[in-house]
């Protein structure tokens, strides 16, 4: 197991590096997870690519062929839990995490007393590679995904406001814009909502920065304007007066499942709760 998440995150992040530090490891640590289990298995896994390493055709293959295996191997490590089919964990993506995420999953479940809901947080793309190995049941997220083995249920779009600086009435032009930076999840989506609707937005200059909360300080402490979603603005109780809304702009949201969880009886009503506690949010925080 440990040689294969080092495979997925190399996957996943790209570098040696990156992978190391996603898993908490070493990059030492990393390398002879990966060497174990290429002795396992009796192929190269990894190959030079400049001066970095990259999955071989093989190990895509095998990757591809391990992912529903490893997750059904970690669904009866936990087997005590899947037996309590009320019961999930649910991973969110750090930004719905650090905003209204919580909120609204706590008011769903206030309406289902039998349905117990484990909460941990990460970026979109680890959430969707976490939910594909097994070690959660549910993923929440802004990342659209094409991989077999998921199955995404469409939850709410969440639209995305303008911060002017030091939260006053007016964007101020000669300033950059501030957002999430270009990897994200949430900027692959509204990049092209971005260009079809508001062309002139790209024009200017931008700051991408790691997270949502520092655009709305740097944006608040008069560094920029910012660019952020809906939900993050009204957790941190900013004035509606502030808060400028880009018409067609949203990013969407969605549930992601393993067919094992979406057949289990209390998800399609923690599905139906959720989404109309969060189109409520919606409705009262615009």
């Amino acid at each position: 197991m440990e040689g294969i998440d080092a495979i997925v995150a190399l996957q996943t992040f790209g570098t040696m590096t990156e992978a190391a530090t996603r898993l908490r490891l070493t990059q030492s640590a990393v390398s002879k997870r990966i060497q174990a289990l290429q002795d396992e298995v009796g192929f190269a896994l990894v190959e030079p690519d400049g001066r970095r390493v990259r999955l071989t055709a093989r190990a895509v293959d095998f990757l591809d062929r391990a992912r529903p295996l490893v997750a059904e191997l970690r669904g009866l490590s936990r087997r005590p839990h899947a037996d309590t089919p009320s019961s999930f964990s649910l991973a969110l993506a750090d930004s719905i995490a650090a905003s209204w995420g919580p909120t609204v999953i706590g008011e769903a479940l206030r309406s289902l007393s039998s349905v117990r809901v484990a909460l941990h947080a990460h970026r979109s793309v680890l959430v969707i590679e976490s939910v594909r190995l097994g070690r959660y049941d549910i993923g929440f997220c802004t990342e659209p995904v094409t991989t077999p083995d998921l199955i995404q249920h469409p939850l709410v779009s969440e639209p995305m406001v303008l911060l002017p600086a030091r939260l006053g009435r007016r964007m101020d032009a000669r300033l950059p814009l501030i957002t999430i930076e270009p990897t994200s999840a949430t900027w692959r989506a509204i990049q092209p909502l971005l260009r079809a609707r508001h062309p002139q937005l790209l024009l200017g200059p931008w700051v991408f920065v790691e997270s949502f909360g520092a655009v709305v300080q740097m944006a608040r402490a008069g560094f920029g304007n910012g660019l952020v979603p809906l939900g993050l603005a009204v957790e941190m109780r900013l004035p509606r007066k502030c808060r400028r809304p880009l018409p067609g702009v949203v990013r969407r949201l969605t549930l992601l499942t393993r067919k094992t969880a979406q057949s289990a009886p209390a998800f399609a009503a923690f599905h139906a709760r959720l989404a109309l506690a969060a189109t409520a949010y919606f409705a009262r925080g615009r």
